[in-house]
């Protein structure tokens, strides 16, 4: 979080120092003025309008801000497609089973972390944009539209409230260290494969990672640059369907894509221990595969179809055969024990 701080633009800065503030959030030294106080004390109240500030002050407020709850806050200001102030604690009066979970994505504290994406990328595409930064994912009133931040065009397809898609992708490691799809696999309700295409990341791949991916260079060089994708992809998410997906969030962030309604079944099921492990990682599609599913993930490479089959099973077990998100320990974990 800290990184995505500082490599915001001056006026980003200040619109989210400006509303850290007023939404009374605490770093190190305290709020905003107190932060000030502290660091500046003669010219804390001459200037402690941001705009009068540098970059590395601003920076320096907003890096403090490490508390879980207020950090938490932070982090949905900072993600304009998410609900800034929205509390979904509360019932929905009309909430199906399906937005049930995608309540349950959203309200988990992992979430505005999890999420997180750089602001206002020339590469990175929003789907569903309404025009307002403060926008309710779970609005059933909300316009069915995609929209890309490169084309500026909506498209609009007919769809129910219902509507779910399950996501995974391989991903390669590319020359600026960061995680890049090189294949795409999108699985409807039924578990109908209804996308499959390689991709041409904008980045230079280092490591095609074959042993997982089952792709290198030569199956890499008719793929479909990232931007088509996209644009493809776009078509099949509007606004109002559900993206399903296990660790969703990295193959949202290797495509460069936001989509506000997820079900990710890595917040969703939890290790059933109280014991004293200390604080626990999230279950493994394969563990959530064997212990939830009764059957084990195939091993060989290049699997991504399985795994988005995988987690739309999961969440079709939850909804269909109400299954317990409660999952017991691996073996292993328990001999650690």
């Amino acid at each position: 979080m800290e990184y995505i701080i500082a490599t915001r633009e001056k006026s980003e800065l200040i619109e989210l120092t400006i509303s850290a503030y007023r939404m009374g959030l605490s770093g190190e030294h305290g709020t905003w003025l107190e932060f000030l106080k502290f660091c500046d004390p003669r010219k804390s109240d001459v200037f402690c309008d941001p705009i009068t500030r540098k970059d590395t002050t601003l920076i320096q407020f907003l890096t403090s801000i490490i508390t879980k709850e207020d950090s938490k806050k932070l982090a949905l200001l900072m993600n304009p497609s998410r609900p800034l102030v929205c509390s979904y604690s509360h019932k929905y009066p009309n909430e199906t089973a399906e937005q049930r979970l995608v309540r349950k994505t959203l309200t988990h504290e992992e979430y505005p972390f999890d999420y997180l994406i750089p602001y206002n990328s020339k590469e990175w595409v929003l789907t569903g944009i309404i025009g307002s930064p403060i926008r309710d994912p779970l609005n059933d009133l909300a316009p069915i539209i995609s929209y890309s931040f490169r084309s500026k065009i909506p498209i609009g397809i007919a769809i129910t409230k219902t509507d779910m898609v399950a996501v995974c992708c391989e991903k390669a490691l590319c020359q600026d260290n960061t995680e890049a799809a090189v294949r795409v696999a999108v699985v409807d309700r039924n578990l109908k494969v209804i996308f499959d295409e390689l991709v041409k990341p904008n980045q230079r791949v280092i490591n095609h990672r074959t042993s997982i991916t089952g792709l290198d260079s030569l199956t890499q060089y008719d793929a479909t640059p990232l931007a088509d994708i996209q644009e493809k992809l776009l078509r099949l998410f509007p606004t109002e369907i559900i993206m399903v997906g296990h660790l969703l969030n990295k193959d949202l962030k290797a495509l460069k894509m936001d989509h506000a309604r997820v079900i990710d079944t890595s917040l969703l099921f939890k290790y059933d221990y109280s014991g004293g492990i200390g604080k626990l990682p999230r279950p493994s599609l394969d563990h959530l595969c064997k212990s939830v599913l009764g059957y084990e993930m195939l091993k060989s490479p290049g699997r991504c179809v399985h795994e988005a089959v995988a987690s739309m099973k999961l969440v079709l077990a939850i909804l269909e055969h109400g299954a317990h998100t409660s999952v017991p320990l691996p073996d292993e974990m328990l001999k650690t024990d």
